[in-house]
């Protein structure tokens, strides 16, 4: 048999590995195609591997200090006060007539707190001053007209401005509401429940209308309106969508008048044409209303009808059958 030659198998090796080399891309001679494995000991670093981009790394929460979560906790609180309507609107009208009569000494201990002299105060010496001076709000309320008066956001208090009292706020909030009311548009829209803290229900509040109308309705009673001051003529601010049957309520309520019918009338003649039905509102009887800062006024008329139905000296036929 014939012997095979080892130097045949060693060529066939080399030939392996340079067309291996060629196969990677070298085009130089034999020699330079063949590369040498990378190893630590060659002190070579590897070549750099492909980079992916990577996800971008949410930024974590920066922890709020106490002072601001407290301060947090309260814009919270007085952001509900203020969206909330009729509660803001009496909480402006209380600290306005408050603020127009307490001013002058409101100011003398403000100007105690402002050794330099400025008109402004930060919101804790706004605070303690009104502390001290025993001002008829909550904690919440009394940062809340610390906000409306920093009217720029700018962390001070330009305390000179209360010698107008509250009317600017008054003025700006009809600003706002007349603005919406021009804007005002049909939108659907997801309704956000408030949730119980203790089941995560969603907890439902019947609906509020944004920027309601008031009356203020005079009320009459027909027997004796030539007589200017009287217990049955009463005076009430009222909702515009409120019906003829829920100012019967409250005459009733004001005056304890104990009658089985009561009628109310758009004039002192009590005619078939002046009544006016009970079912009915006063938004769809034709009156307009304005703000509750500004309601309009009206005056309307009612009587009443007593019927005796449980006096038995009233009811007895006692003059029925005497002989005369």
């Amino acid at each position: 048999m014939p012997i095979k030659k080892k130097k045949s198998g060693k060529s066939k090796k080399k030939s392996g590995k340079k067309s291996v080399s060629r196969a990677a891309g070298d085009s130089g001679g034999e020699d330079e195609g063949i590369e040498e494995p990378v190893t630590a000991i060659s002190g070579e670093t590897p070549p750099p591997k492909p980079t992916t981009p990577n996800k971008k790394k949410k930024k974590s929460a920066k922890k709020m200090t106490k002072s601001e979560k407290a301060m947090a906790k309260l814009d919270k609180a007085a952001g509900k006060i203020r969206e909330s309507g009729g509660a803001f609107h009496k909480f402006i009208s209380r600290m306005d007539r408050w603020i127009t009569v307490y001013y002058p000494k409101a100011v003398e201990l403000f100007q105690k707190f402002d050794e330099e002299g400025f008109g402004t105060l930060t919101y804790e010496e706004f605070k303690s001053g009104m502390y001290d001076l025993d001002a008829p709000c909550s904690t919440v309320e009394l940062h809340l007209l610390a906000r409306l008066l920093d009217e720029e956001d700018t962390g001070d208090i330009d305390y000179t401005k209360l010698a107008k009292g509250l009317q600017f706020v008054r003025e700006k909030e009809q600003l706002k509401r007349n603005e919406e009311e021009g804007a005002s548009r049909l939108i659907l829209s997801e309704r956000k429940l408030e949730h119980c803290a203790c089941c995560k229900l969603g907890l439902w509040h019947p609906y509020t209308e944004k920027n309601p109308k008031y009356l203020l309705v005079e009320m009459r009673l027909v027997t004796f309106d030539n007589f200017e001051d009287h217990p049955g003529h009463v005076t009430f601010v009222i909702h515009l969508h409120a019906t003829i049957q829920a100012l019967i309520q409250l005459i009733r309520d004001e005056t304890d008048i104990q009658c089985t019918t009561m009628a109310i009338f758009e004039d002192a003649s009590r005619s078939k044409d002046a009544y006016l039905p009970e079912h009915k509102t006063l938004d769809e009887l034709g009156f307009f209303g304005g703000s509750i800062d500004n309601p309009e006024e009206i005056t309307l008329f009612y009587d009443y009808m007593v019927e005796f139905t449980d006096c038995p000296l009233l009811l007895c036929d006692h003059y029925f059958g005497q002989k005369h």
